[in-house]
């Protein structure tokens, strides 16, 4: 598992409210969670520090109806490729948990939530499994 522990860090995210930061994403609790403010897209950006041959993406939260799952290798997250896209079945208030597999190498990750179930969306957890690349 790759979080904030793993040296994983929000650098980018378009809601930002101060009772639901995005950090939450990646702190390991169910208890908290990053909200968005409403309307869509919303987006938000994971920065690795190092290139990462990322696995899957795991992922809990409300109201998620498709997102997209893009890549940077570069040093600076400027120039993104997309890997995947999943469309997310409504739980009717149940947590969504998904996998999303991935199979590629970042250093960053841009996540899309171009649509909800509801006016805003919610994510409790995000895990990237992976291993650093060396060399």
């Amino acid at each position: 598992m790759y979080g904030r522990d793993g040296g994983a860090n929000i650098i980018l995210a378009t809601s930002n409210d101060q009772l639901h930061p995005p950090e939450n994403m990646l702190d390991g609790s169910d208890a908290t969670f990053w909200s968005s403010t409403g309307l869509f897209p919303q987006e938000f950006i994971i920065s690795f520090g190092n290139t990462m041959d990322v696995q899957r993406v795991s992922l809990s939260g409300y109201n998620i109806r498709h997102l997209q799952v893009e890549k940077c290798t570069g040093p600076d997250p400027t120039s993104f490729e997309p890997v995947t896209e999943k469309d997310l079945p409504q739980t009717d208030g149940q947590l969504q948990n998904e996998d999303i597999d991935v199979r590629a190498k970042a250093t960053h990750l841009r996540f899309v939530i171009d649509s909800g179930y509801d006016h805003f969306i919610a994510i409790h957890q995000l895990n990237v499994n992976g291993n650093t690349v060396h060399g």
